[in-house]
């Protein structure tokens, strides 16, 4: 890709996206935070353009293993007592990863991640439980093909994924993008739930100028160019959402998983069929959090740079049994920032 013309169209974006940023801004405090945030996306843009001017490119493309008809195990994942599994279902190939006996606990992975985000919580929860984290569709080792990315799409999909596997009733353990996805799943099949771990995502109140990317990566060309160069887009994202440092073990597979056959087109759907943009969520979403008649642990950072806690005043109100509890000293990625605090989170409120 080249990478000078997609800093000029990221330049571009920002500008159209401008009145959405600004639409919550209240005073001159807010205006210069909001300004502050649009310098850092740019310089982002800056970074793409200087690139473009030297040379260089990201990580190569990894193929993606062609899914077979039944589950497969295969090793190599790298995480004792794990495995991995292809299938193939209504059209779609999917790859998860599985290990552990008992009640099962389904992990779902947000962006720019997969399956292997939960690796610290899949080895330690292994030993109690029946782990399975799945590859989202569009991401490491499942689908890419076109179609509809819609989150009630994608959540039914998953869901007969589940019915495929087994699963009955399960926890349900979710991050970022996999959380707006479980959102739909536990609201739509409550039955289904035991607990929910909900991690990382925003409920009504949100400022626009926190993710401009929704109105960014729209832009199916340019979202592309911009994941494509994935050491960078990747890196920038961790760089610009987390208080502590992650493992470069756990970055170098990150950005490998990242950087499959496919993602960065694919990733980029669920931004074109996302349709809950804006200041206020609608009154749907707040039907979701309240269909959700079994307990749920709303498991937030302390330190997300874009999802303040102000974002959560009053959270636990809109679920019929629900408790806040933050992961301390995290930023966004506190399953790989804070893995011992999070899997102590998880495994408590599991066992009440």
């Amino acid at each position: 890709m080249n990478r000078t013309r997609t800093g000029l169209r990221l330049l571009t974006a920002i500008t159209l996206s401008g009145p959405l940023i600004f639409a919550a801004c209240g005073n001159a405090e807010e205006c210069l935070m909001k300004i502050g945030k649009i310098v850092l996306i740019t310089l982002f843009a800056l970074v793409l353009l200087t690139a473009g001017a030297c040379g260089g490119g990201g990580a190569a493309p990894t193929p993606t293993p062609t899914a077979t008809p039944t589950s497969t195990p295969m090793a190599g994942d790298g995480s004792p007592g794990l495995t991995s599994h292809f299938t193939e279902l209504e059209g779609l190939a999917w790859h998860y990863v599985e290990g552990g006996d008992g009640q099962p606990i389904v992990f779902i992975h947000g962006l720019p991640e997969s399956w292997y985000s939960w690796h610290y919580q899949l080895e330690y929860m292994a030993a109690d439980y029946r782990v399975i984290a799945i590859d989202l569709k569009g991401y490491g080792q499942s689908d890419k093909a076109d179609g509809d990315y819609s989150i009630p799409n994608v959540a039914e999909e998953v869901v007969a994924l589940l019915d495929y596997i087994g699963l009955g009733q399960f926890n349900l353990v979710t991050h970022d993008w996999g959380t707006v996805v479980g959102d739909y799943i536990a609201a739509s099949h409550p039955h289904r739930i035991m607990r929910y771990v909900r991690m990382q995502a925003p409920l009504l109140r949100i400022d626009p100028a926190n993710h401009p990317q929704f109105a960014i990566f729209r832009d199916q060309e340019l979202a592309t160019q911009i994941m494509s160069n994935t050491n960078e887009f990747v890196r920038s994202v961790y760089n610009s959402r987390t208080v502590q440092p992650i493992l470069e073990e756990d970055m170098a597979r990150i950005i490998e998983e990242f950087s499959r056959e496919g993602v960065a087109e694919s990733v980029p759907r669920y931004f074109r069929d996302y349709s809950d943009i804006g200041e206020e969520m609608s009154e749907e979403r707040a039907a979701l959090f309240a269909a959700m008649d079994f307990p749920v642990l709303l498991l937030q950072a302390d330190s997300d740079p874009a999802q303040p806690q102000w974002y959560f005043e009053g959270a636990t109100d809109l679920f019929p049994n629900a408790e806040l509890q933050w992961v301390e000293n995290s930023g966004h990625f506190s399953e790989l920032e804070q893995p011992e605090a999070v899997n102590w989170a998880i495994h408590d409120f599991l066992k009440q």
